[in-house]
């Protein structure tokens, strides 16, 4: 018995995900020395279906966690983490936008999905440089063969977060 159990864990361990990174250390990594503001935004309903009409895409929270990176009292960045479903399990991401309203960077810190969905670095680079209004959508976004759930997914939560980003400062 034991050993099929030992085969069944050892077979089960690629598809176990985890934390790459923690919120702090995504912060000590895309803002060193900056002054940082945790702040909350509460959408109402009416908010949410616009929000999800203009992102293409079904708002299931309301309530949105986001970072402001300043210096000298002037607010740089803003970062926003956003956990969603992929298939039965979620992924975390940490999405920060520069002042003007375009995406700065985008990065996975947390999947609990086996490693191979993963949308990597150089897929996530296709959003970089873009306003919520320039955001590709999931049938133009650069498709990745047996991923087609993470890239739909991951697709749709950057332009939720994007437009959740304008609404604060549009």
């Amino acid at each position: 018995m034991f050993k099929y159990f030992l085969i069944f864990i050892l077979i089960s361990l690629p598809a176990i995900g985890n934390v790459k990174l923690s919120v702090e250390d995504a912060l000590n990594k895309y803002f060193p020395g900056y002054e940082i503001k945790n702040k909350k935004l509460f959408l109402s309903k009416d908010n949410i279906e616009k929000l999800s009409a203009k992102a293409e895409s079904k708002f299931s929270n309301r309530i949105f966690s986001y970072y402001e990176a300043s210096k000298n009292g002037q607010r740089v960045y803003t970062a926003y983490l956003i956990t969603h479903k992929l298939r039965t399990r979620t992924q975390t991401m940490f999405i920060v936008f520069k002042t003007n309203g375009e995406m700065k960077s985008a990065e996975v810190i947390a999947f609990y999905e086996p490693e191979e969905y993963i949308m990597t670095q150089p897929w996530l680079k296709q959003f970089i440089n873009k306003k919520s209004q320039q955001m590709p959508n999931t049938s133009n976004v650069m498709k990745v063969s047996n991923s087609t759930i993470s890239y739909n997914e991951t697709t749709k939560a950057i332009r939720r977060i994007a437009n959740v980003n304008s609404f604060i400062y549009d």
